[in-house]
Order: C-alpha cells, then sequence, then structure tokens
C-alpha cells in the first residue's frame, strides 16, 4: 500500500502535531497493524509533559523523546503481511505486545526478555499507535477473542505489566498485599495478586472512582493513602504486609510509605516512575530486612508468556476493561485528551484515542 497516514508527532512538551508520514510496509516476519485503540500510560504522560527521567541529560533514551510516535497499548486489525508469516492473517484482530527483544541475547536466550539490554519499546525505538498503521513482529500480535473488544485489547499492556509485578513480588496463597495508588496499573496488581491467590489485599485511592473499580476488582480493604495504616491492622493485625507493591511514581513518597507498612523480611516492588529523587530511610530497611525489587515490562511466568496470562484473565472478567476507559478521542484531539488525563485524575481512569 502506498500513501500517506495521519500521526501525532510529539514536537515539544505538551504539543504533539498531527502530521502525515508515509504509511509503512511490512518487513519478512512482521505485519501491519491498523490501529483502532490506543491508551494513554502513564510513561507516555511523563514523556509529554516533559518530567520524564529519560530527558534527563545524557540519558541514553533522550534521542527518542522528540519527534516521534507515541503509544504503546495498542489493538487493531492486522492489515498486511511481511514474507514468511502464516500465524496471522489479514483481518484478525490483535492486540499488541509493546516489548521487541533482540532474541539473540543472554538475557533473552533464558527468556528474561524485559532486561534485554538491546530491548526496543513502541513509542521510543519502534513508532507507536498513536498513528493509523504500525508495524508489528509477527509473534508481538495476539489475536484478540471475539469477547473483547479493541479497547480491551488496548489494556491488555496495563493488565500484564500488573501481572509482572505481581509475578517479580513472588505473591502466594499465604501473603498479604498492599497496592500503593489505584491507577490503571495499580488496579491491574490488584487483580492479579487476588488471581494469584494472595490471602487479602489491600489499596489506597483518594478517588470515588478508583475506589468503585477496586471493589469491582474484589480488593479487601480500600483506603485513603493516610489510613493505609489501618489497613495494617485490619489485614495483617498489625504485623505488617507480606508484599507492598508501589504504583504511583511522580513523587517518591510512596516508597517510603512503603518501607513504613512491609512486615519484617517482607517484599516491596515499585513499579512507578518518579520526576523527583529517591530519599529511603535504609536504616529501617536494614532493620526489617525488607526486600525491595523493580518491576519493569513484562515477560515470561514460567513457561508461559504473561501477555497470554492477561488475555486470559480479561476473557474470564477478572480485570474490569470496559469499565476503567473513562474518555475516548480522536487522533486530532491528542492534545486534549492527554490534558484531560493529566488535569482530572479523580474523574479519567483510562483514556485512549479511537479510531
Amino acid at each position: 500500500m502506498s500513501g500517506v497516514m495521519s500521526a501525532a508527532v510529539l514536537v515539544a512538551p505538551r504539543q504533539m502535531v498531527i502530521q502525515e508520514l508515509p504509511i509503512p510496509e511490512p518487513e519478512a516476519g512482521w505485519v501491519r497493524v491498523k490501529t483502532q485503540a490506543a491508551g494513554i500510560c502513564g510513561s507516555d504522560m511523563h514523556i509529554y509533559t516533559g518530567n520524564h527521567p529519560w530527558l534527563a541529560p545524557g540519558s541514553s533514551m533522550e534521542k527518542y523523546v522528540l519527534g516521534n510516535v507515541y503509544g504503546h497499548e495498542v489493538a487493531g486489525v492486522v492489515d498486511a503481511l511481511g514474507d514468511s508469516v502464516t500465524s496471522l492473517a489479514k483481518g484478525d484482530r490483535v492486540a499488541v505486545d509493546a516489548i521487541v527483544p533482540c532474541l539473540r541475547c543472554e538475557y533473552c536466550r533464558v527468556g528474561q526478555y524485559q532486561i534485554c539490554p538491546n530491548l526496543g519499546h513502541y513509542g521510543l525505538q519502534h513508532p507507536g499507535g498513536f498513528a493509523e498503521y504500525l508495524l508489528v513482529p509477527a509473534q508481538n500480535a495476539y489475536k484478540l477473542p471475539d469477547s473483547l473488544s479493541f479497547e480491551d485489547g488496548a489494556l491488555l499492556d496495563v493488565l500484564v505489566v500488573g501481572i509482572h509485578a505481581v509475578q517479580r513480588a513472588g505473591v502466594t496463597l499465604a501473603d498479604t498485599v498492599a497496592v500503593l495508588g489505584a491507577g490503571p496499573i495499580g488496579l491491574a496488581i490488584a487483580a492479579a495478586a487476588r488471581r494469584a491467590g494472595a490471602r487479602a489485599t489491600a489499596i489506597t485511592t483518594r478517588h470515588p472512582l478508583h475506589r468503585r473499580l477496586a471493589e469491582r476488582i474484589g480488593v479487601n480493604h480500600i483506603v485513603s493513602p493516610d489510613r493505609l495504616g489501618r489497613a495494617v491492622t485490619d489485614a495483617t493485625g498489625g504485623r505488617g504486609f507480606d508484599v507492598v507493591i508501589e504504583a504511583v511514581g511522580y513523587e517518591a513518597t510512596a516508597i517510603q510509605q512503603a518501607l513504613d507498612v512491609v512486615r519484617q523480611g517482607g517484599r516491596i516492588v515499585f513499579t512507578g516512575v518518579y520526576e523527583t529523587p529517591v530519599t529511603l530511610d535504609f536504616g529501617k530497611l536494614l532493620g526489617k530486612e525488607a526486600s525491595i525489587s523493580a518491576s519493569h515490562a513484562f515477560g515470561l511466568w514460567g513457561l508461559v508468556p504473561e501477555f497470554e496470562l492477561a488475555v486470559e484473565m480479561m476473557e474470564r472478567g477478572e480485570f474490569p476493561a470496559s469499565e476503567l476507559v473513562t474518555h475516548r478521542f480522536p487522533l486530532v484531539g491528542i492534545n486534549e485528551a492527554f490534558h484531560v488525563k493529566l488535569d482530572n485524575p479523580s474523574e479519567a481512569a483510562k483514556v485512549q484515542i479511537v479510531f
């Protein structure tokens, strides 16, 4: 197919411009997807406002930030096949696995794709879904069950990030789990923790909308951040949570709060992107002998792709995808879409660009 497509290009902080770009052609092993829905992620917002750590002088990622097409929460229709692609057909409805590992390094060889040193991301090394078309490796296009809409499919990236955080935390049916932050990622973590068998879950939120969504998931204790101590008492008898997973980002105070409420010898996992330096009471960390780890993107859980687990969870109704999308905009309204998310956190859960 020749011709041009519309795409939103970030030309400066808080300024995306709709440009006409050539419609790309897939190489061997790749497919072209006609975008139907693309969500705005928290990391997109950090970049949009100019506050992402990758914008720091000297960052290896700085070169990818401006002049780029973002959008890595994507679903659409396969519209062209590269040579040797047999797993997909034109017209297939698909969701996009947003990370592209090299498949050659020592990490990829053992299935740790998410920490591949040569890892590519949609919206950075690869043009993303805030455009009419994008190119995807065939193995990164997951067929959508008929029961899932394109908007559901674009939320699979959110759910799989939550699944990976729970896997990193090693959640078992003996664990009490606290999630800090009830945004889309926090809600996905809570849903995954329940699926993994956590004996009790707690989540913090200031907003009635997010409280309702947490109730829909079945979280046991839903509290404001300043009342988390009450959940420690109610859920753990005062001992502290076995696992605390941070999903707030922006300001680093949540990591200190995680340390305050985790039990002796407990586990903390952080998933947020911070716009300010992190400070932490290492004396308390040492005294509790707690562990802190990070969760980035997603990969395999055992032998199973975590993206596949996300599809299964969403099919079973274990994540309220259809209720999470609160705002929809056409591509031409993308700057307005970002500002709705930035300016109305109490009312905007997930904002999507819908084609």
